[in-house]
């Protein structure tokens, strides 16, 4: 494998070449191929290894209890896989990992990480950081996916691309297809609340760059 690959990957920052390659060597780790299509993890089976993406990306989706099936995120290398997950006592992954394109990934069994994080640093150090930084994202996922309606959710979406842009007038960081995949809702849904939300007079509405007119609107929408 290339190590040059693997000290991109955020849990292996700031570690040697020559150091990572000692501890890997001895650690039982394999690395995997997986096609475009093909299943990394089933949501709900036991989350007993770490995987890495080195290449490619997967698509995260959750099953509810009706059947339904909702986009959770896009994962693109290099990035380790539901690591927030590999240790308690339900210890499951949360969503099913499925390749969006051909991609590879280093697969390491549990054990060798416990291993891993006592032999480095530096790594113990990134994990922790890498899973806080998983947990808050999860967190602002959750309070996402509380809001019932599609304007609270196109609210709450366009009010964080102001925020980190600093501006009222932002664009879209992904398609209206993906952006309603990632609702959960159809593509004609989601244009057909942005066209009420325009006539409504809280948004104007140009492709991907929206520009908000109404902020204390929008901030009224997301409040419970």
């Amino acid at each position: 494998m290339e190590l040059s690959v693997l000290n991109q990957t955020p849990l292996f920052r700031s570690v040697q070449s020559n150091e990572l390659e000692k501890i890997l060597s001895e650690l039982k780790i394999s690395e995997s191929f997986f096609k475009k299509g093909e299943i990394l993890a089933l949501q709900d089976e036991p989350c007993n290894r770490l995987i890495i993406l080195l290449s490619g990306s997967v698509k995260g989706e959750m099953t509810d209890p009706s059947g339904k099936v909702v986009k959770v995120e896009d994962i693109y290398a290099p990035s380790p896989l539901a690591i927030l997950f590999l240790f308690g006592q339900n210890n499951r992954f949360p969503v099913q990992a499925t390749a969006r394109e051909d991609s590879t990934a280093l697969v390491i069994p549990r054990q060798s990480i416990l291993r891993m994080l006592s032999m480095n640093e530096t790594i113990l150090n990134n994990y922790l950081d890498i899973s806080a930084d998983f947990a808050w994202r999860l967190s602002q996922k959750l309070h996402f996916m509380s809001f019932r309606t599609i304007r609270q959710k196109l609210a709450m979406y366009i009010l964080n691309l102001s925020k980190i842009s600093g501006s009222n007038t932002v664009t879209l960081d992904r398609s209206k297809s993906a952006l309603a995949e990632y609702f959960g809702v159809s593509r004609q849904s989601l244009e057909r609340e942005l066209t009420n939300m325009q006539a409504d007079e809280l948004i104007i509405n140009n492709k991907k760059e929206i520009q908000i007119t109404d902020k204390n609107k929008l901030v009224h929408l997301v409040r419970f």
